[in-house]
């Protein structure tokens, strides 16, 4: 059976699951998914204000999932920690699997 972890520990589990929480955060890491991008390409890509992406940039860093390189004046962002691919591929994994169920569940 798995240790407990302490508390200090769990706040930082959270803080990691708060920084997947944002519907436009999940929406970068699946267009780094495909390789490194710029800012300003994520900004074309997503339709989002630079100070938006940016911000949103700056917070999944901050918990390790992204790593930034900067090339003159231009930020690149890339995946830092592919778990958390394998994290969000799970929760889908896991969503597609309960929607056949209930699909199947209720066409009885």
């Amino acid at each position: 059976m798995a240790q407990k972890q302490s508390l200090a520990a769990l706040e930082k589990i959270a803080r990691s699951f708060r920084a997947l929480s944002e519907t436009t955060r999940l929406m970068l890491l699946q267009e780094l998914k495909s390789g490194p991008k710029s800012v300003n390409e994520l900004v074309e890509i997503c339709g989002l204000s630079q100070a938006n992406v940016s911000k949103q940039l700056a917070v999944l860093r901050d918990e390790g999932f992204l790593n930034r390189e900067q090339r003159g004046t231009t930020a690149i962002y890339s995946i830092g920690d592919p778990m958390v691919l394998e994290l969000c591929k799970l929760m889908c994994d896991g969503m597609n699997r309960r929607a056949k169920e209930r699909a199947i569940h209720f066409s009885i």
